[in-house]
């Protein structure tokens, strides 16, 4: 199963409306203000991050396609090379999100590779849901 990843704009927006609600509720936070500022700083950071390489697939960082079948993951990064691994146990399907779980071949950890509703064709995400809920 072979799906195509694109940008999506409403994961763009998600994580930017996560992230004024974290920075409006870290402003009615007693506590020093130096560590305000700090966590601040860092909430902002990581959502542009987050926003730049993975919602809007920018970068090495993002990922450009995602091949699964039995057991086995390929994933094709933003600089056009591929990364064979294994499935893991852990993988998640819902109607709005689905991650996928696996561990790149001579890598320690897991990783996991989130696809939310319009990052991908309906129908290949459909199909990669099914493989997903009965790997």
């Amino acid at each position: 199963m072979h799906v195509r990843i694109h940008a999506s704009h409403a994961a763009c927006a998600w994580i930017a409306l996560a992230a004024l609600a974290t920075l409006a509720l870290l402003a009615v936070t007693p506590g020093s203000a130096a560590m305000r500022i700090l966590a601040a700083t860092w909430i902002a950071c990581a959502a542009l991050e987050s926003i730049h390489s993975r919602a809007l697939l920018r970068g090495s960082r993002g990922v450009r396609a995602v091949r699964v079948g039995e057991g086995v993951v390929e994933v094709e990064d933003g600089d056009g090379g591929h990364h064979a691994g294994t499935l893991v146990a852990g993988s998640f399907v819902a109607p709005w999100l689905t991650v996928v779980r696996w561990r790149p071949e001579g890598a320690r950890f897991d990783r996991s590779l989130p696809v939310v509703a319009g990052m991908a064709h309906a129908e290949n995400l459909r199909r990669l849901r099914v493989v997903l809920r009965w790997a």
